[in-house]
């Protein structure tokens, strides 16, 4: 391949992933969030980090997307060595264990998500973007 093949490359690779993150997104505070927010019922204890954020956030578009982003964090941050104990219990309890079904409505989409939005960054720093 040429250098001009894989610049073309990169800006449809670039396009493509902004356009499906975009949609993804929008399916997450949308259809998917029934799931996200019985996740959030299970998980955020009250007087807990993620009971709050619910209160404060709200369910409007941004507040949903908010929402999605802590449940996530919330699986995320738990699994890391010497400070994911403390994180938990701050953030919330998973009191009883969770279908890992019921788990992966967050997880999955909002990975996949990250993914592409690295990859659009990516695309538009080797298209250049980014440089002066």
């Amino acid at each position: 391949m040429n250098d001009e093949q894989l610049e073309t490359l990169a800006a449809i690779a670039g396009a493509a992933s902004l356009g499906v993150g975009i949609i993804l997104m929008f399916l997450m505070v949308t259809l998917f969030f029934r799931k996200t927010a019985e996740v959030e019922r299970r998980i955020a204890t009250p007087g807990k980090y993620l009971d709050g954020m619910r209160i404060v956030w709200g369910n409007g578009p941004i507040g949903r997307w908010m929402r999605v982003a802590y449940v996530y964090a919330f699986f995320v941050f738990r699994n890391l060595p010497r400070i994911g104990p403390r994180i938990e219990s701050r953030m919330g309890d998973e009191n009883e264990p969770l279908p890992l079904s019921l788990k992966l409505w967050v997880i999955v989409p909002f990975t996949v998500y990250a993914i592409l939005m690295f990859l659009f960054f990516f695309s538009g720093w080797y298209l250049g973007a980014f440089s002066n």
